[in-house]
């Protein structure tokens, strides 16, 4: 079940850097239609670059649904049934499903602004967090000990905060780029709707607050760290905070370099790399220190526990 759980985590991470490589490269129309590459064929008639990166994408999604199926074998055939890793799997399931319609929907509007940002908003929050909460949850009762769980709910309650913040962070940067030169389209020829609300100074104005809710997001991580530390949380939840702590840092460098060279394609994609590792890391610290509260709340209730000490 474990390897499952990873497997669709690491799939899921994977589909989400994949449609970052489609939008980048201007490949979102490469397919003109929907469920359809084609209104002729299902597959690619031609050799064309930006066709085969964008059905290479769509079929991504089919090893995605594949993972999550897999893990729903996994919890059905488990020796002890546990109904959370049946009912989480089942949900990325349904995720991959409504990821596949909004990238469909997408496509067919032309690559509208407002569709291509719910379709990596829907990645974050109803394929990434489920997965990594599947991966924690499997991971629980095996054989890899996990120590320094000791965090209280003052550490848990300020480490859960980063989730909201964060996602309002990258929902900034998805705009960004909907406002940008890599807004999914080839060149002049595909007409796409890009996000404008300053009309040419809109570049300027979300980049700006992109960056100062990122300073923010990057803020809260290192008091996220501190309280952290003060609490006595453990090794475990100060280092994955650490972690995210630098992605952010050297996001932050990034992002002004590739404004700076004026958005470059390859330099965008790798910022949405780091983005996306980034609130998977925090995804993670959330976990840690949500299961650390627990665990310090059933351990201090647990008379065996007590007598043991």
């Amino acid at each position: 079940m474990l390897l499952a759980a990873r497997l669709t985590l690491i799939a899921n991470v994977g589909i989400m850097l994949s449609g970052a490589l489609v939008r980048v490269t201007g490949s979102g129309l490469g397919c003109s239609d929907w469920p359809r590459c084609s209104t002729e064929s299902i597959v690619p008639n031609q050799a064309h670059a930006p066709t085969i990166i964008e059905f290479g994408n769509r079929m991504l999604t089919f090893a995605v649904s594949a993972t999550a199926i897999f893990a729903i074998f996994c919890a059905l055939t488990m020796a002890v049934y546990r109904r959370d890793l049946f009912w989480i799997s089942v949900g990325l399931l349904g995720g991959v499903f409504a990821q596949a319609v909004i990238g469909g929907i997408s496509v067919l509007a032309d690559l509208d602004w407002v569709f291509i940002s719910a379709h990596y908003m829907v990645s974050l929050l109803l394929l990434v967090v489920p997965s990594a909460v599947l991966t924690w949850k499997a991971g629980k009762d095996t054989k890899a000990p996990r120590t320094h769980l000791a965090a209280d709910k003052l550490t848990a309650r300020t480490v859960f905060a980063l989730l909201p913040l964060g996602a309002v962070a990258l929902w900034a940067g998805t705009l960004a780029t909907a406002a940008g030169p890599n807004s999914g389209g080839e060149g002049t020829g595909d007409v796409v709707r890009r996000f404008d609300v300053h009309g040419t100074g809109t570049l300027e104005w979300i980049v700006h607050r992109h960056g100062a809710l990122s300073a923010i997001f990057g803020l809260l991580i290192i008091a996220a760290w501190g309280v952290a530390k003060w609490r006595k949380a453990g090794e475990r939840l100060t280092l994955t905070l650490t972690l995210a702590g630098m992605l952010v840092a050297v996001q932050g460098m990034l992002g002004l370099i590739q404004y700076g060279l004026e958005l470059p394609g390859e330099l965008v994609w790798v910022h949405v790399t780091l983005a996306t590792l980034t609130w998977t890391t925090v995804v993670w610290a959330w976990l840690v220190a949500g299961s650390a509260k627990r665990f310090t709340t059933s351990r201090a209730a647990s008379p065996s526990a007590v007598a043991a000490d």
